[in-house]
């Protein structure tokens, strides 16, 4: 007979890596490289559970920094253009699109949301508002953070594909993102929508 995890006696700890990623190891042994304590100790169920409660936001440390940091920028940037009626340097906010948001604005593109490892981490991402979609096509994977929509935050995850929407600003271009992906595999198709300002 197989055995369960409430056979399992073993005691755990929470450990937390630099990107505040959380897993659990066997409080006995020594961390692996590049792993810390967080303080928490117990069998694998709570372990679990706690981490659960605590690891809210999925994205890595430097990926949540990178995306704080280009929002306070685009908020800066905002309010230039809004003061002064033109981006700075002198051109005018609306003469041209960046390079990426014009890419992903022509045609349908190759999309994945390969951060969420089943449906219900997904159902997750979707609970809180926020879904990461990278665009596969682009040099590197464009990986972007959208702010979903009302619809799109009461989709049906029972269903074999799903339309996801929502808002972000891209290199300084306010920007709707709207794909359409299989929930089985989590890959599809999407695209950007500039909004004007």
């Amino acid at each position: 007979m197989a055995s369960t995890d409430d056979d399992d006696k073993t005691i755990y700890k929470v450990v937390l890596n630099g990107e505040e990623q959380y897993s659990i190891w066997p409080k006995d042994r020594d961390n692996a490289l590049g792993w810390r304590d967080e303080g928490t100790v117990g069998l694998k169920k709570e372990c679990l559970e706690h981490i659960g409660k605590v690891w809210t936001d999925m994205r890595p440390l430097s990926l949540r920094k990178h995306m704080e940091q280009h929002a306070q920028s685009a908020k800066q940037q905002e309010a230039v253009v809004k003061e002064h009626g033109s981006a700075v340097g002198g051109a005018r906010a609306d003469t041209a699109l960046p390079a990426i948001v014009e890419k992903l604005s022509k045609g349908e593109h190759a999309v994945t949301l390969t951060r969420y490892k089943d449906t219900a981490d997904l159902k997750q991402a979707i609970d809180r508002g926020t879904v990461l979609v990278k665009f596969t096509g682009t040099q590197g994977g464009t990986e972007i953070g959208i702010s979903l929509d009302e619809k799109s935050k009461a989709v049906d995850l029972s269903a074999a594909k799903i339309d996801l929407c929502g808002s972000l600003t891209l290199d300084y271009q306010p920007v709707n993102c709207i794909v359409n992906v299989e929930v089985e595999t989590r890959t599809g198709f999407g695209h950007l929508e500039p909004i004007a300002a």
